[in-house]
Parts: structure tokens; sequence; C-alpha cells
């Protein structure tokens, strides 16, 4: 480069063309003055055009600086006369580089000067259509090229005119409704951007919304959500981030009314067993029932204890719309505020729900037991069942005593998991928290502190059922879906049933059971091998084991192989480890709602565990974790140490809980 000193240079700044003079040269750096009255240090290579100063040097800053604009307003003038667009027409074919110098000699006639060379380049840069630069040369696109770039820039364009509508609709809101329609899409923006947050899929456009209409942070926008209409006050959003359907599309509801339980039921084949007293034991509100029971006593002592099984397996075909489903739902979700079904409620709450009264399909564990709870002979047969009498818990509880099946069944279940604990099983019993929602949106809490005898009855009997069907398909070398649990790297410690540290902090040794089609031990039931298999309509694991039982009942070979069953579980597995966490998220949700209202009461805690900087406490009220800090002259604590702690901060939409040392 010659001697720039004195020369006029133009170079771009911010997105903008700008014109100086070279006041002075160092290296590599130049020292300028711009036409807006600025001394900068400029780099060389940031100079896109040198032209002739025009005897400018000597000149003081103020007349230098007005010589200057004069200058830029001339050059930008001639700009306008610039036809860029025909220069792309002369030059097009060509494709080949070209000089700004070339461009100029065929925009402008006579001789070049600095003047038609800043012109050109000022007509370049505006229109920025036709070519683009390539180091100190310009290239002009291909018509292919052109064209993508008018359809990239009425893309642009649409786009802009949609934030700005956007934009307008959102600042024009009024406090208090009714409120105008939303412009197409904006509500979806937004939803996804509540959502899922950074990544939501246009979180581009939606935080540029969001910042120009000012709407503030994430819980505002929700908050608006809920106004327009698009989020209820309590909106699930994990589920919806999880993308966890909560409705059945058209096509499964047509499929599931199209069910015939009338094949199953006049299988000659099934053991008619309608003559026998068959019960169930729920909540009081449950309404989809997959499990009943019955128990004969016999002379002294003992007696058959029976589980019968809805037999959703013969009834839901392998592949089926249902059957693809349920296996995308993976199982039924419970929430304190909803529940989700993997069936069809025409299914898992009617046709294939063991309601009083009714003639179901089913699959019948009849297993004869001594009184110490030892499986004398069983027999797993595919029957017809009729339920004779719906019962809650509570009602069992009170019946225990008066009604001889059920005192019976209590003392067959003690001794079943007495004889669980002979064979290595351990028990760790905790605090059950039940959360619920009324429909004014308040939050009622109950904690259980003992499982009652007719929980404890549902769930051994169930143990028993699922055992010895494993055995049964272990025995009959048909391929199943096991669950293994390994024992526990260290020895449990023996406690009071209401020692909650104890318990609670013993429960973290578990090893987690595995899903495999190997038999073994699960060692904290104490049973080898184990399946699950008696709730085949709430969880799609139960009902792929139920159809390989069906099967082997029935005297046909599996319906699937080994490897399909590996497939399956890899395959659900992730979903009902999706909907577990979405069930975990929702009952914390409301616990913190909860905890809301309870700001400045104390509440009784126990001390878990010292962690880094905090200590990890247990709300003993809701059994939920939480901490305190640990050190800066804070007390130190002992493991299992009752406190008293204060609600100092509980937020369920960011997820905050703080308490402070009563």
């Amino acid at each position: 480069m010659s001697d720039p000193v004195g020369q006029l240079v133009e170079f771009i700044d911010k997105n903008r063309l700008c014109l100086a003079f070279v006041q002075s040269a160092k290296k590599t750096k130049l020292n300028v003055l711009t036409s807006a009255d600025k001394e900068l240090s400029l780099p060389q290579g940031r100079v896109l055009l040198m032209t002739a100063g025009g005897g400018l040097a000597g000149r003081n800053r103020q007349a230098l600086v007005e010589r200057l604009r004069e200058v830029e307003v001339r050059r930008e003038g001639l700009a306008q006369d610039v036809d860029v667009a025909g220069l792309w027409e002369l030059v097009a074919e060509e494709a080949e580089p070209l000089s700004l110098a070339d461009l100029a000699g065929l925009a402008h006639s006579g001789p070049l000067e600095g003047d038609h060379l800043s012109a050109t380049l000022r007509a370049l840069f505006n229109e920025r259509w036709h070519f683009k630069m390539a180091g100190e040369q310009f290239v002009p696109l291909s018509a292919e090229q052109l064209e993508q770039k008018q359809l990239q820039s009425q893309r642009e364009d649409a786009r802009r005119e949609q934030v700005d509508a956007a934009v307008d609709y959102l600042r024009g809101l009024a406090d208090n409704g009714p409120y105008p329609p939303a412009p197409d899409g904006l509500l979806d923006l937004l939803a996804d951007l509540v959502v899922f947050e950074d990544d939501a899929p246009n979180l581009k456009r939606a935080k540029e919304i969001v910042a120009l209409a000012e709407l503030g942070g994430r819980k505002n926008v929700f908050d608006l959500l809920v106004r327009l209409g698009r989020f209820s006050p309590h909106e699930n959003l994990p589920l919806l981030k999880d993308g966890v359907a909560r409705a059945f599309d058209h096509a499964a509801l047509a499929a599931a009314a199209q069910v015939d339980l009338e094949p199953a039921l006049e299988d000659k084949t099934r053991r008619d067993l309608t003559d026998m007293h068959v019960f169930t034991i729920d909540g009081a509100f449950t309404t989809d029932f997959d499990d009943a029971l019955s128990f004969e006593p016999e002379p002294g002592g003992g007696g058959v204890l029976g589980v019968h099984i809805t037999d959703a397996g013969a009834v839901l075909a392998p592949d089926s719309p249902l059957d693809l489903e349920a296996r995308g739902r993976g199982t039924s979700i419970y929430m304190p505020d909803d529940r989700i079904p993997m069936l069809p409620p025409s299914l898992s709450e009617d046709a294939l729900s063991l309601r009083q009264d009714q003639l179901r399909p089913a699959i019948s564990t009849l297993a004869r037991l001594d009184a110490d709870g030892q499986v004398l002979d069983y027999e797993i047969v595919r029957s017809v069942i009729r339920v004779a009498r719906r019962i809650t818990y509570d009602e069992a509880d009170y019946l225990l005593d008066s009604d001889p099946r059920l005192k019976g069944m209590h003392a067959i279940c003690q001794a079943l998991k007495a004889a669980r604990g002979r064979a290595g099983a351990y028990f760790l019993p905790l605090p059950e928290v039940i959360v619920g929602v009324d429909e004014l949106g308040q939050v009622y809490v109950r904690r259980i502190d003992r499982e009652g005898a007719s929980r404890e009855m549902v769930a051994e009997t169930a143990i028993l059922a699922n055992w010895l069907a494993a055995r049964h398909l272990r025995d009959h070398e048909a391929p199943c879906l096991y669950r293994r649990q390994s024992p526990p790297a260290e020895p449990f410690r023996e406690g009071q049933p209401e020692d909650i540290y104890l318990h609670f902090s013993q429960r973290r040794l578990l090893n987690p059971a595995d899903l495999t089609t190997k038999p073994g031990l699960h060692s904290s039931l104490g049973v080898d091998p184990y399946t699950q298999v008696t709730s085949p309509i709430r969880r799609y694991f139960d009902l792929i084991v139920q159809r390989q039982l069906g099967a082997v009942l029935a005297g046909r070979g599996p319906v699937y192989a080994k490897s399909r069953l590996k497939e399956l579980a890899q395959e659900v597995d992730a979903t009902v480890r999706r909907a577990g966490r979405a069930r975990n998220m929702r009952q914390r949700y409301w616990l913190l709602r909860w905890l809301e209202a309870r700001k400045g009461q104390e509440l009784d805690a126990l001390v878990m565990e010292p962690q880094m900087r905090r200590w990890s406490i247990l709300l003993t009220d809701i059994m939920m974790l939480t901490s305190l800090p640990r050190g800066g002259g804070q007390p130190e604590f002992k493991p299992g140490q009752a406190l008293r702690v204060v609600v100092e901060k509980a937020d369920a939409f960011h997820e905050i809980l703080r308490v402070r040392l009563a």
C-alpha cells in the first residue's frame, strides 16, 4: 500500500460504510478522522477503498469534518445512479470474480475517479443482493443463488411481520378478558418456550417476541398463557416436556370399542370358577381392577389362596393398534391431580376391569398353603370368574376379625411374609404419603405410618402370584422377563418398624432390580425367580409376561422369543422410566404447593447425612428430602438427629424449597 497519509479511506463499522481521512500511519494501523468527527485507530486490513484526499491535508478539524461530510453526501448521491441489477445481468454468465474497478468501469462512462469507485462500492454494499465480496473482489451470484436469496428475504420479511404482529398483540392485551384471538402460532410458540426453555424449537423468535413485548421471565409468560386459556393454572409442564400423551386418539378409542370378550368367555378350555367367592380389595377411588382374590380355609389351618388376574393378554393381540398404544405408554401414571391410563378407559375401567358381578376371562393362580405359609402345591389356569364383592382397604381392615375368609387369608399372608423373611427378604417399612388435590386446587396430604392388614394382604398375594408365574415359565422353559436383584454389599441392621432414619438410609443400600431374561434371586423380596404379571392393564411388561404364561397354559408355543423380549425390554424401559419421572415430579410439585401455604410454619425433620456444604435432611411429615447449610457458624448435627425446621421459601413452579433451623 502506498503512503496512506492524507488519503480518504472507506471501511465497514457496525454494518455501515464509513468515510475517513488518514491523519497518520504506524505499522499496520491508521489514525483516522471520520465524517462523524471521531478519531479511530483503524487496522489497514479493514480498508475497502482508498482514494485521493483531494487537498484536504492541512485543514483544521472542523473544516476537515465538514469537507468529509460533503464528499460522503456526493458519493451517496452517485451511488443512487448505479444499477446493480443491470451490472449483474452484464456479468452473471461469466461467474468470475471482478474487481471494484471493473464494475465501476461498467457502471460509469468516462475516466474513473475516486467518487466513481466509492459510489459503486456503496451501491454494492447497500444493495447486497446480486454480488458477494470475496476479499477485494466481487463475485456475481448465480440465478439459482439469487432466487434462493430472494426466497430467504421473503421468509425473513414474513417472519418480521409475524414478530411485529405478535408484539403488537401482546402489548395491546388488557389486564382482564375477554381477549381477542391471538395471531396464528403465537400461543404455541410461547408454550414451547415455557415447556422446553432453551431447547424450544423456535427459541430465537420466541425470545425476541418476549423481549420486545417486555413480558418478563418464564413465570410471567406462563401466567399470561393461563390468562389466555392456553395452560391451566397448574399445567403439568414436565409431562408436556417428556411428550407423554394424556388423551387417546380416535383410532385407539375406536379399536377399544371393538374389543369383544365373548370368544374368551366361551372358550371351553377355560376353567369355570364362577362358583368361587372372588373379591377385590382396592382403594375407595379405584376404577381399574386388574386383580381379585379368593381364599378357602382348610381344617387345621392353611387353605387355598386364589389370585385372579384379568386376562388382557388373551384379548389384546400382540402388535395390534391397541397393543402398540399400550407399548408407547408403557404404564399407567397415577398422580395427585390426574391419572393417565395405559389402555383406553373403556377397557381399563370396564371391559378388562374385574368389576363386581361381571363375567371376565382371567388367569387364576390357586395355591394350597399350610399354616406356615409353605406352598404345598399350586396350579395356574385360564379361567372365567365373576367378582362377588368389591371391598375397599378400610372395609377389609374393619371386617378382618368377623369375616372368616379375610381372617384366614390374613393369617396365611403373615405366614407368607415370615417365610420370605426366613428366605432372606428384608423389610424396610416407611410411612406412605398420599397427596391429593380437590376440585378447588386445594392440596391435602395424608401420612400412613404403617401398612394396614388389607394392603399387606394385597402385596403378599401379588408377590406369591408373580413368583409362581416365574417358576411356571422357568420350569416350562418359556422365555420370560424376570426381575432380579442382587443382595446389598453391606448387611442390613435390624431396627424398630418406626425407625424412619434407619429404614430410609438403608434403602439406599439396595441394588436396583434388573429386567432380564435369566431367572434369579430377587433379594429384597426373598424369592427366586420373580417376575411381574399381576397388572396387565396397568403395566406393559406385565401384559407381555401374561401373554407368555397364557400361551404355555393353553399348550401353545411362546408368543415371544427370548431375543424379542430383550428388544421390548430395552424399548419400553425408557418409556416406563419417563413415566415414573413424570409421576415423581408431579408429586413433588403438589407437595411444594402444600409447603407454599405453610411458609413460616415449623415441621419435623431428621438429619440424614453430611454433604459438601449442606446437611441432607428429611421432612418426615411429607417424606421429602431437602437440606440445611453446613459450616459457617451453623451447628453440627448427627445423622438420625431429630430437628424442627421452619419453611422459609417454597416455590412449586421454580422447584425451590428453603428451610432454616427453628
